[in-house]
C-alpha cells in the first residue's frame, strides 16, 4: 500500500481540507472563498487553522490537490489563494464498494474510518434481517451527515483525493433490486461447503473492474438472504477457518484486495 506520490507538494505539516470548486483552476495565483458550513466550521474549530497558513485544498470531485495560503478566516467565509495545483501520480487502487449490514455505532465508525484509509469509494449500509441496530426513517438524515463527517475527516488524515460515498440504508432485498452489472460481486461467509477462498477469486479481477463485498451482521446472513445474493450473482468467499467480527472482516477483506492489486 502507498499513497499517491507528489511531484510538486505542500509542506507535508500543512493542513489538508475538500472543498467543491465551480471548475478546475489553471491560473495561479487564485483566489478561492469558501463559504461550505461544514468546511468553514472543520478549518476554524476542529483544524483550528489562521490567517497566512499553508494549506493543502483537494477538490474531490475532480480528485485535485493545490497548495493555498489562507488570507482571511472569517465566521462565515475562509478566503484563500492557491498558489499551485499539485501533480499527482493517479491511484492504482481498485474501485471497491463495501456492502455491510450496519453494526453497533462505535465498531461502525472505526469500520467506515479503516476503509476509508484503504482506499474503498462507496459504502452502502444494510438493514439485515439479523442486524442488532434498527434506524427509524426520521433518524437516517442526521445518521448520513454524521457518517460523512467520518468519512471526510478520514480521507483527509489518510491524505487521500476524495470522499467515499455513503448511501442510504438499504434492505437486502431494496438493494439486490439496483444492483448495476459489471461488478466483481463477492457475499463473505463464515461457513459453507461452497465458499471459494478469497484470494483465487481476486486473482480474477480484471483491470479496472470495480469489487463489491458484501459483509453480514453479528448473526450472520440468513438462508432466505443468502439465497437471493447467490440469485443476483454474489459468490461465497471465506476468509479463513477464523470466525470474524463484521468490521475485522470488512478490514481483512479489503487489505486482501489491496495487497492483490499490486499497490
Amino acid at each position: 500500500m502507498s499513497k499517491s506520490r507528489h511531484h510538486a507538494e505542500a509542506s507535508p505539516s500543512a493542513k489538508r481540507f475538500f472543498v467543491t470548486l465551480d471548475s478546475q483552476l489553471e491560473a495561479f495565483p487564485a483566489e478561492v472563498t469558501v463559504s461550505d458550513e461544514f468546511t468553514v466550521h472543520h478549518l476554524r474549530t476542529v483544524m483550528r487553522a489562521k490567517p497566512q497558513e499553508a494549506v493543502t485544498l483537494v477538490d474531490g470531485e475532480r480528485e485535485i490537490s493545490y497548495a493555498a495560503i489562507i488570507q482571511d478566516l472569517q465566521k462565515q467565509v475562509v478566503i484563500l489563494q492557491v498558489t499551485q495545483k499539485l501533480e499527482i501520480v493517479p491511484s492504482r487502487l481498485p474501485y471497491a464498494v463495501l456492502v455491510v449490514s450496519l453494526i453497533k455505532e462505535q465498531r461502525w465508525d472505526w469500520l467506515l474510518q479503516k476503509a476509508t484509509e484503504l482506499g474503498v469509494r462507496t459504502f452502502q449500509p444494510l438493514l439485515a434481517e439479523r442486524s442488532v441496530i434498527r434506524l427509524d426513517a426520521a433518524d437516517i438524515p442526521k445518521k448520513l451527515e454524521r457518517w460523512q463527517a467520518v468519512l471526510r475527516s478520514a480521507a483527509e488524515q489518510s491524505e487521500g483525493l476524495f470522499v467515499p460515498a455513503i448511501l442510504p440504508p438499504l434492505t437486502v432485498k431494496d438493494y439486490l433490486a439496483s444492483l448495476s452489472p459489471g461488478a466483481m460481486k463477492l457475499i463473505l461467509r463464515e461457513r459453507g461447503e461452497e465458499r471459494q477462498t478469497l484470494k483465487r477469486q481476486l486473482a480474477q479481477l480484471q483491470p479496472g473492474q470495480p469489487s463489491m463485498f458484501a459483509i453480514g451482521p453479528e448473526g450472520g446472513w440468513s438462508d432466505k438472504e443468502l439465497a437471493v445474493f447467490e440469485q443476483a450473482g454474489f459468490v461465497s468467499v471465506s476468509l479463513g477457518e477464523r470466525i470474524l467480527r463484521s468490521e475485522t472482516a470488512a478490514i481483512a477483506a479489503v487489505s486482501a484486495l489491496v495487497y492483490e492489486s499490486g499497490v
